[in-house]
């Protein structure tokens, strides 16, 4: 073997060696979701579907049907970091440790911000919290009309409003 073959080998493998250990590296740095992340997005919820009334999507453990949905996990990871990270550019370790009245300015602001990860977690939560919240037995049986008015429409609606 020509020496010129063996440092080319040689680079190569180091070289392999590098990409390997750079991907995992990155997988290591990589956010996860954990019981910090899974919390966060109870409390969420429960600002985000409060109930005024009726169970409020914490009571009807929303948060554990979305906290279930791994192919989420990463968008509540990286949804949940930057809130934390609101929280701490306004004075709070976390988002957890706001009051109610900045939490939901978090997102608020998070729903406005021009980062990709902030604003997808918040349309994705309201969006499943939502969706599961209004199908829930609870919730529906709260309103006079669950079913489709067709064929017949409202029949009790017939007359004017008095």
């Amino acid at each position: 073997m020509r020496r010129r073959d063996f440092v080319t080998i040689l680079g190569l493998a180091l070289l392999g060696g590098a990409a390997a250990t750079w991907r995992n590296l990155a997988s290591f740095w990589q956010l996860r979701f954990n019981g910090h992340t899974a919390h966060t997005v109870k409390v969420v919820t429960d600002l985000m579907f409060p109930g005024d009334g009726l169970p409020g999507a914490a009571e009807l453990k929303i948060y554990d049907r979305i906290v279930a949905m791994e192919d989420l996990h990463e968008t509540m990871a990286y949804g949940v970091a930057w809130l934390d990270s609101w929280a701490r550019s306004n004075g709070a370790s976390d988002f957890l440790a706001l009051d109610d009245s900045k939490r939901s300015d978090a997102i608020d602001a998070a729903f406005a911000s021009e980062t990709e990860d902030a604003r997808q977690f918040a349309v994705i939560i309201r969006y499943h919290a939502g969706l599961t919240y209004y199908s829930d037995p609870v919730i529906k049986a709260a309103f006079a009309y669950t079913a489709p008015p067709q064929p017949e429409g409202f029949p009790d609606f017939q007359d004017p409003p008095q």
